[in-house]
């Protein structure tokens, strides 16, 4: 049996104004990376290298409800954030104990704003929309949140 099942899991954006919980969200990837710089001298005959600075980014992938986008809108109709560098707090939830009395979630969370959409959809399937947000700051990681 799998420890992380991703049944359960849930999606909240959170800005000042809203608190939007993604329930039509299929799946989220969080993409973690580290800059490296190479500090090898021309004498050296091994590679040296330095670590630079972290960054991350999350992808989001919902079903498109026939309400539009589950993300707060400004009132221009477009999602908030998209086009200035306001951030609102982005949470990942992740279940790791299934038995439903006892269920227990990893978080997953951070400061990002929305870098990207993209909507789609098929003919046989169902409208998509995915969400690419940037991190803003540290992602941070905490184990037996309770808010889903």
């Amino acid at each position: 049996m799998a420890i992380l099942h991703g049944k359960k899991s849930h999606i909240w954006w959170d800005s000042e104004t809203t608190d939007t919980e993604m329930v039509f969200g299929q799946s989220w990837t969080l993409s973690v990376t580290h800059d490296i710089a190479e500090s090898t001298s021309m004498q050296d005959t091994w590679k040296t290298y330095w670590t630079g600075f972290q960054d991350w980014t999350a992808t989001v992938n919902c079903l498109l409800p026939l309400e539009g986008s589950p993300l707060p809108l400004e009132t221009d109709g477009t999602p908030l954030s998209i086009g200035d560098v306001t951030t609102a707090r982005l949470e990942l939830y992740v279940i790791y104990d299934t038995v439903p009395e006892t269920d227990v979630f990893v978080l997953l969370y951070g400061e990002a704003f929305v870098s990207g959409i993209e909507y789609g959809g098929a003919a046989g399937g169902v409208g998509t929309v995915n969400y690419t947000f940037q991190g803003s700051g540290q992602m941070q990681w905490a184990s037996g949140a309770t808010r889903p």
